[in-house]
């Protein structure tokens, strides 16, 4: 599997820092010589709320796939360009047959990836209180990898469990055990225990062998199969919730054996990631 997604979300992060994010007007992005869907998609998510503006790649080939994904000029069938979440009706199917076309997966696979989107994009609806919402994706034939991004502007997943009284340690606490399966949905006066974002995470992590990114908050914690890896970031350069995954197209996933509730565990220290110039 290609460098991690934490690797690509720490490029953003950097981005960021070489900016007064609450007074530059112009998001300068020279300094990232290569751009993938968890780059761009709380790029463009901060702009698009905080009334910011992107200058133009001084690389052409960047500034050329820049301009694809987000729709601007003509794609391949290898990216889904930026497509928005209707804030008043599901559009979920309708996007999962558009993610699904430019990732050509084996039919056994999927089952699996639209239950995945599917449980992504109602968990944005059911929780965030969003107004504005995105998804974009981009295949990586030579590896057999898809990158898949959501991101909405909504009150976050510590936001919302604040809202809902569920204590947590950090950011970084209630972004996993959202992931265990700790939900917020409201059934009259009834917190409860969801299962679709912890089954998400089964069938990408251990069925898919692939990554999951999520962003909230102050907080950011990468899951593998192996590994839980979490990171604190600084305020304001997430508003509301990302979602990234990475997985290939070639597995043969029982969705079924991985509805059982798993745990993820946090390591005891989580780091910062470092403020320093690209």
């Amino acid at each position: 599997m290609s460098p991690a997604l934490m690797y690509n979300f720490n490029k953003y992060v950097k981005i960021m820092d070489q900016h007064d994010i609450y007074n530059d007007e112009i998001i300068n992005i020279d300094s990232c010589d290569f751009l993938t869907p968890t780059i761009v998609l709380p790029l463009m998510s901060f702009i698009y709320n905080y009334n910011k503006r992107i200058k133009e790649h001084n690389d052409s080939v960047v500034n050329d796939y820049l301009h694809k994904v987000l729709g601007i000029k003509k794609h391949t069938n290898t990216t889904l360009p930026f497509r928005w979440l209707d804030e008043t009706t599901d559009n979920s199917e309708e996007l999962t047959k558009e993610i699904l076309s430019i990732m050509n997966p084996i039919p056994e696979m999927e089952q699996s990836l639209k239950y995945i989107f599917h449980e992504i994009i109602t968990n944005v609806y059911d929780h965030s209180l969003f107004d504005n919402g995105f998804v974009i994706g981009q295949y990586w034939p030579k590896r057999n990898e898809t990158d898949y991004c959501f991101m909405d502007n909504g009150i976050s997943i510590p936001g919302s469990f604040k809202k809902s009284n569920i204590p947590f340690k950090n950011d970084c606490d209630a972004i996993i055990q959202a992931v265990n399966g700790m939900s917020t949905k409201d059934e009259g006066a009834y917190i409860g225990r969801g299962t679709g974002l912890n089954t998400v995470v089964n069938i990408v992590t251990q069925g898919a062998r692939g990554i999951v990114l999520i962003a909230s908050g102050n907080g950011v914690v990468e899951i593998t199969r192996n590994r839980v890896t979490p990171r604190k970031i600084p305020d304001d350069y997430i508003k509301g919730t990302l979602v990234s995954l990475r997985m290939n197209s070639n597995r043969n996933i029982d969705i079924y054996e991985h509805m059982v509730g798993r745990e993820y565990e946090l390591p005891k220290k989580i780091k910062r990631i470092k403020k320093k110039t690209i």
